[in-house]
């Protein structure tokens, strides 16, 4: 039966002669989100120095000359404009998101590493309450206009009285090992040299670790005998949670040959730790984005040999 290892609030520390992986994007908020103001409209009126952060038709934000998250003075908005408030800075200062459709803006997904953590963090926040309201224009059970909110933290129907909340749907990617082996695949629309580490949504009634077995089972036909947490990311691509885990197989059991499932996979095989990194090092492949999870994940072990 698969089981948890011990929880671990940090990856083991990697030999510290060889390249530390890369930090994980849009985990260091640093926000107050105050919930408490957003139902006291005129506190908030009176909040000071209030800014938003502009979102674009897709996922993109407003950003300055030099590559910063830009913040937009909210006298600067339309006087009509509909904001989400998202907290208060550290000076106290107030932010909201702002739909800014249709301003030609800067991918998100390309700067995330690249973004201070505070400001990613804040911009995926951003992203996914815009993202979110996007989609919650009518409501759900009886198509009648949807009404904002808690500062845009709610949108009810005036017709039926459904409250909807914004929403994240939990993701787990797991790297799988074998003693010195990682298991890696390849996905239907990726780059045709990237390999990543497994990946899935966590299903109704399902706890992440029961995805990461079912994940792995279901893509490779590899069993998982344990599942250790590693970390999570805030992913708002568009609204999910990824949690990151290490999974093992049974050290006492002959190696699965993976067999990929061709609706999800091209190709998937065990890597040695050796092997892997040679190959990432002369550009044979390539690992997924910096700041992904899968990124940590995968370099991490490669430095742990």
């Amino acid at each position: 039966m698969p089981h948890n290892r011990t929880p671990m609030a940090d990856p083991a520390p990697v030999d510290e002669h060889l390249e530390a992986p890369p930090a994980i994007a849009f985990a260091g908020a640093t926000l107050d989100r105050a919930a408490h103001l957003r139902d006291d409209s005129e506190r908030l009126r009176a909040l000071e120095n209030p800014r938003a952060v502009l979102v674009g038709t897709g996922q993109e934000i407003a950003v300055t000359g030099a590559g910063t998250l830009a913040l937009a003075p909210v006298a600067d908005l339309p006087s009509d404009a509909v904001l989400t408030f998202l907290g208060l800075d550290r000076s106290g200062g107030a932010v909201f998101a702002y739909d800014a459709a249709p301003a030609e803006l800067a991918s998100l997904r390309s700067l995330m590493a690249e973004l201070d953590p505070a400001e990613a963090a804040l911009a995926a926040y951003a992203v996914g309450m815009i993202g979110w309201h996007r989609v919650h224009r009518h409501c759900g059970r009886c198509g009648h206009a949807t009404k904002v909110e808690q500062a845009g933290h709610r949108r009810r129907c005036p017709n039926c009285g459904l409250m909807q909340f914004p929403r994240t749907d939990p993701a787990v990617t797991m790297l799988v090992q074998n003693r010195d082996q990682c298991l890696l695949s390849r996905r239907h629309g990726a780059p045709e040299n990237r390999w990543s580490a497994l990946a899935g949504f966590v299903e109704p009634g399902e706890t992440p670790e029961a995805a990461v077995v079912r994940e792995a089972c279901e893509e490779t036909g590899v069993p998982i005998h344990a599942v250790e947490y590693v970390t999570s990311q805030p992913w708002p691509f568009p609204a999910a949670l990824m949690i990151g885990f290490w999974a093992f197989v049974d050290p006492e059991r002959e190696t699965t040959a993976p067999t990929p499932e061709p609706s999800e996979l091209v190709e998937a095989r065990w890597w040695d730790r050796a092997e892997l990194a040679d190959a990432v090092e002369n550009d044979r492949i390539v690992l997924p984005p910096p700041g992904t999870i899968g990124n940590y994940l995968i370099s991490t072990w490669v430095a742990r040999g």
